[in-house]
């Protein structure tokens, strides 16, 4: 999928939209509508777009992405077949291009409040929580571990983690890309996980260890990335997803929480909002060891992100990246920190 293209000069080509509205415009009629208003284009970012189109059979949305996330669609297909519940499933997906044509969802949690502070909602977190971790059960098992892996789906298992880690750390680009203010402390840190890695890949040994088995892992569940329609309850944007423990989930979602309530990390609500979650794997594991894999998971989601920005920039150019061109540095800076916390403290990396 690397010939797909991508990037804000891609999509505001007015013969590019052209072409994709013509696809949405056929596949529309299809189903037996047309469009009835002006399409709006609210979402323009250096890796995806998304078109807002009024129909006479209600409001549609039309998503393209670039190569990275070209695997979204496909894996949508797979849940499709799998009557996997609680996502929002396209109308349509052209694979060649990395187009999705979907039925408008409703509002995302982020939306549910006048003030578009949906994500304070923490008994609404609770039972989200609570639903995606049965979602991530119901996905798990070898059969669809491999349809999600040959629909394209990064392998971030806990082998394949630990050996793409240690391509980012020799990998001079991505370190590059890091401000001049950024850099010395950059430096520490590639030196610092360098030291690490036995550390690292005995956690993640650990982690795999645990018993809970891989599945899919949204790895950008947000109060924007959920919808909570009068359908119930379900998540979209599966761009950044991968195959791996479904404990790392909780590294984005909960620093997002906390970014948008102004909660610390440390705040105890976020045990809560663990705990429910990993109510769907009691039957898996003692509560001692789930806590300590969602611990770890947590951290070595670290890795998963820099990953996932990798993803978003392939093809753009230098200039093109609208100020994310450190993220993959960046998540990896944040791991190196996070080794001097309590859940490295048995196993304590090399300084």
């Amino acid at each position: 999928m690397a010939g797909i293209p991508t990037g804000r000069r891609t999509w505001l080509d007015p013969e590019w939209q052209g072409s994709i509205l013509s696809w949405a415009e056929s596949q529309l009629a299809a189903r037996g509508r047309r469009i009835a208003g002006d399409v709006e284009q609210p979402h323009v970012r250096p890796w995806s777009t998304a078109f807002r189109i009024p129909t006479t059979g209600g409001i549609v949305w039309l998503k393209a992405t670039g190569p990275g996330p070209a695997y979204e669609g496909p894996l949508l297909e797979v849940f499709r077949t799998r009557a996997v519940e609680r996502v929002v499933l396209p109308l349509v997906v052209d694979r060649d291009h990395a187009w999705l044509l979907s039925e408008d969802a409703g509002p995302t949690l982020r939306q549910t409040r006048p003030d578009g502070d949906g994500d304070h909602d923490l008994d609404a977190w609770d039972r989200i929580l609570r639903e995606y971790g049965r979602l991530q059960r119901s996905v798990e098992g070898a059969e669809v571990v491999e349809a999600m892996l040959a629909a394209g789906v990064p392998d971030g298992r806990s082998v394949a983690l630990v050996a793409e880690l240690a391509r980012l750390l020799e990998d001079d680009l991505a370190w590059d890309r890091l401000t001049p203010e950024e850099s010395a402390e950059g430096r520490a840190a590639r030196r610092r996980l360098q030291g690490s890695m036995p550390a690292i890949a005995e956690a993640a040994d650990e982690l795999a260890g645990v018993g809970v088995a891989p599945t899919v892992q949204h790895d950008d569940l947000h109060g924007a990335n959920i919808m909570v329609g009068p359908a119930g309850d379900r998540f979209f944007d599966w761009g950044d997803s991968v195959v791996g423990h479904p404990f790392a989930t909780l590294n984005v979602t909960f620093n997002s929480i906390a970014a948008k309530t102004g909660r610390a990390p440390d705040d105890p609500v976020f045990d809560s909002l663990r705990d429910g979650y990993l109510e769907a794997w009691t039957d898996v594991a003692p509560r001692a060891a789930l806590l300590r894999a969602a611990a770890l998971a947590r951290d070595l989601g670290c890795i998963h992100r820099a990953l996932s920005w990798e993803r978003a920039v392939l093809g753009l150019d230098a200039g093109e990246m609208d100020g994310f061109d450190d993220s993959v540095a960046g998540w990896l800076m944040e791991l190196a920190g996070r080794l001097d916390g309590p859940t490295w403290a048995g196993a304590r990396a090399t300084r």
